[in-house]
């Protein structure tokens, strides 16, 4: 919204620059975007009277050019022109031989149609006050100056000022509003517009009727009647002011309305009373089917929740946004309904927003307008249209307010802002302050340092006792709050051992190389088949789900990782490592289990692809080593075991099992079917943690463990195994039985398939004491001890002893 800053000095007396003032209210918090000078490329414009037409010089576009002569009271000039208003006394806007116009342009003397021409009379497009040219001159009221200052006597002088105002503060949506908020930034003395309607002739209840038929959206309604107006131009100073904060000048009805919203921050409108049936105004809903054609030629469809200005017969008008058509004010009207009242916000912003109509009027209206402020803004409408047009105002003011709204009281307390803030003005300056932005105290305790305020109707923002401490803390000034640190008890928060397992998941995998990754808990139906074993229940459906590809819960651990890969491999991505922590739903005896997984699902290159790195795709073992990756995050082993997961491959799944027979993890290849159904086709490997299982488990104790000092001696053994029920898992643990104490550990290091189907494993056997070097001697006589009862007891033979 721009402001012109000598008119706000109209109402408030300061001796600052509008600079000066613009940061006052920035510090106060109401944004200035900017300052600018309103005209600041003219110089030396004066006020020109035409006090001759020496004699024409052709024709132009259908105007007639003529040479004139231009007096400045002490001299006078020969200037030819061609504007169509030129006219022998008219006083106008003359740039004599030595001004400047906007764009650095000198003006002297220059030949016209072969004539000199000393100087130029100016039209408002050529001063940069506007756009309006074709009209011709920009020309002033008779009792002008001549040889004045043209900026000085249109106000035009001055600057403007473009305020960036916050949804909560409409009371600042004005130049009142803005002179009142600098009077209690400075403590400056301000003055209210001095509104003195004459009154005479007929009662305006008399000449005009309302009827208000819904309250609920329009609680008031006022209407004064103007008789008797001259329709014309208006003053210069006032089409000045509105040129100079972006409106264009119409006529003198119609810019008071729009100059008295500017000044006092309330929209109005003015009907031809000749086009209201019967002089009745009716505020009602508009009917289904009901249309409009606004001022601006549109012809608009309306719906029953918008608000309708209409007569006993139609329309004419859209309450809050613009008026109608039907009764625009022209240069015929003799007599004007005033109207000025208070429309909920709500239904404003509804109507514009339908309707893509935004308007000045709408965009104070929706923001809340001051319902006590209608009397003024009409009052003072009134007088100057009465001013500007002639005519004479009715006697009274149609005020349609069956229930007036109450004004709120609100305590301040000293202590409340002290503890808010953590400093306070003295306590005269704290009522000093609220005084001086119109928020008057009441029942003032100065021993308690408490007061009431009753809030005025223009500050709808104001509801709390921190809104009033709000207020005294941006005028008394934000630098005065003391500068400390922040003081109190430190709690530590010890987190949940839920989520500081699934952070210690989330770590090991992150260490690993995964990205982690967040899907939705729904599932698709059909994919959820794929994946589901024959022991699963029903999944659980959703009642409103958003489609049908996410209609249950999550059943199965990877249902969301296989999505994730199945996006990546479509989009040229072949090589994924990725997990999830997370849960899935079954039903249970008794409502429903939520499960909580560590969830991991691979595909593609085991490693980005480099000239010293071998092109090795993941497999099942990089599946089962992550699982146990995990496991031992928390100080745990699993042994392997039959998995029983559904939607893996039967002859490459597993499962790692504590000892007491839980399972704590499943890894395997997905199930070819499985890929398919999410549209992969490359293989897949996944593993999942049951985090609920390892919760249940006893947590080993740590225990120190020295460094070992004495040297350890590997052995390597193989065995031939013929049985295919047989498990390496199974002679692995006979091993370590038959080892003894001296064993620290076995690991398989390789697995070789003969041609007649028969495996050769190999393990690696590492040997250590703690009180000496062992000895080949000792090392050889265990060797062989588990080589022959690991054999004897499985029916299987060392490898190199048949082979």
């Amino acid at each position: 919204m721009k402001i012109l800053y000598n008119w706000v000095r109209e109402f408030v007396s300061l001796d600052l620059t509008a600079q000066e003032a613009a940061d006052r209210l920035v510090n106060g918090g109401i944004e200035v975007a900017s300052v600018t000078p309103l005209a600041p490329d003219l110089r030396g414009v004066v006020i020109g009277e035409i006090i001759a037409i020496e004699r024409e010089l052709g024709e132009h576009h259908g105007h007639r050019i003529v040479l004139c002569r231009v007096s400045t009271g002490r001299e006078s000039f020969s200037v030819v022109c061609g504007a169509p208003n030129t006219a022998v006394g008219a006083r106008a806007a003359f740039a004599p031989p030595g001004a400047v116009l906007p764009g650095g342009h000198a003006i002297g003397v220059a030949k016209i149609r072969g004539t000199p021409s000393q100087g130029m009379l100016c039209s408002e497009r050529e001063l940069g006050l506007g756009e309006e040219h074709e009209a011709g001159l920009l020309l002033v009221g008779a009792d002008a100056p001549v040889g004045g200052d043209l900026l000085a006597h249109l106000g035009l002088d001055d600057h403007v000022l473009d305020i960036e105002i916050t949804p909560n503060r409409p009371d600042a949506l004005s130049v009142v509003g803005l002179a009142r908020e600098l009077a209690g930034l400075t403590g400056a003395r301000f003055t209210y517009p001095t509104i003195a309607v004459k009154e005479s002739g007929e009662p305006a209840s008399a000449l005009a009727q309302v009827r208000v038929e819904a309250p609920d959206l329009c609680p008031r309604y006022t209407v004064r009647v103007i008789s008797d107006i001259t329709v014309g131009p208006s003053p210069p100073w006032m089409a000045a002011r509105l040129r100079a904060v972006g409106l264009r000048p119409i006529s003198n009805v119609v810019d008071v309305t729009n100059y008295v919203m500017w000044e006092l921050g309330h929209p109005l409108h003015a009907f031809d009373s000749r086009a209201i049936s019967d002089a009745t105004i009716v505020v009602r809903r508009a009917r289904p089917g009901e249309r409009l054609t606004t001022l601006d030629g549109q012809d608009r469809a309306l719906d029953p929740d918008m608000l309708l200005i209409a007569d006993a017969k139609r329309g004419i008008g859209l309450a809050g946004v613009m008026g109608g058509e039907n009764t625009e004010v022209s240069d015929s009207t003799t007599r004007v309904l005033l109207e000025a009242a208070y429309f909920d916000p709500v239904s404003i912003r509804r109507t514009s927003r339908a309707l893509g109509l935004k308007t000045d009027a709408a965009y104070r209206f929706e923001r809340g307008a001051d319902i006590e402020a209608l009397a003024d803004a009409n009052g003072r409408a009134a007088q100057l249209i009465a001013q500007t047009a002639g005519g004479t105002v009715a006697r009274g003011l149609i005020d349609v307010y069956p229930s007036p709204k109450p004004r709120p009281r609100v305590r301040l307390r000293m202590e409340r802002i002290r503890r808010t803030i953590g400093a306070a003005p003295p306590w005269p300056e704290v009522t000093r302050i609220l005084t001086g932005l119109g928020l008057t105290p009441e029942r003032e305790d100065a021993r308690a340092q408490t007061l009431e305020v009753v809030v005025p109707s223009f500050r709808r923002d104001i509801t709390l006792e921190d809104d009033l401490v709000e207020e005294v803390i941006r005028v008394w000034g934000y630098d005065k709050i003391p500068s400390t640190l922040p003081g109190g008890a430190i709690t530590l928060t010890t987190l949940p051992a839920s989520l500081r397992q699934a952070q210690a998941a989330r770590r090991a995998l992150v260490g690993a190389g995964l990205t982690e990754v967040i899907t939705y808990a729904f599932s698709d139906p059909g994919r959820a088949l794929a994946l589901r074993s024959g022991e699963d229940k029903e999944p659980i459906a959703l009642l409103n789900p958003l489609s049908q590809d996410a209609s249950i819960l999550r059943q199965h651990p990877l249902a969301g990782l296989l999505e994730v890969v199945a996006t990546n491999v479509r989009r040229q991505q072949p090589s994924v490592r990725v997990f999830e922590i997370g849960q899935t739903y079954a039903r249970a005896e008794a409502g429903t289990r939520e499960p909580r997984w560590a969830m991991l699902a691979l595909t593609g290159a085991r490693a980005e692809p480099a000239w010293y790195a071998p092109d090795e795709r993941v497999d099942v073992y990089d599946a089962k080593g992550l699982a146990e990756h995990v496991l031992r995050v928390f100080g745990v082993e699993g042994q392997p075991g039959p998995g029983h997961l559904g939607g893996f491959e039967p002859d490459v799944h597993g499962a790692l099992i504590a000892a007491d027979g839980t399972v704590l993890a499943e890894f395997g290849e997905v199930a070819q079917a499985a890929c398919a159904r999410f549209g992969i086709d490359a293989p897949v490997f996944g593993a999942v943690v049951s985090l609920d299982a390892l919760a249940r488990l006893t947590p080993p104790t740590p225990l120190h463990q020295p460094l070992p000092r004495y040297p350890s001696v590997q052995r390597d053994m193989a065995f031939v195994i013929d049985r295919p029920e047989l498990t390496a898992a199974e002679v692995e643990a006979a091993i370590r039985a038959e080892a003894g104490p001296l064993l620290r550990r076995v690991a398989v290091f390789d697995v070789f398939r003969f041609p007649d189907g028969r495996r050769s494993v190999a393990w690696r056997l590492t040997f250590q004491a703690d009180d000496r070097t062992l000895t080949d001697d000792e090392i050889n006589v265990i060797h062989a001890r588990v080589a022959e009862r690991v054999g004897a007891r499985f029916g299987i033979t060392l490898r190199g002893a048949s082979d």
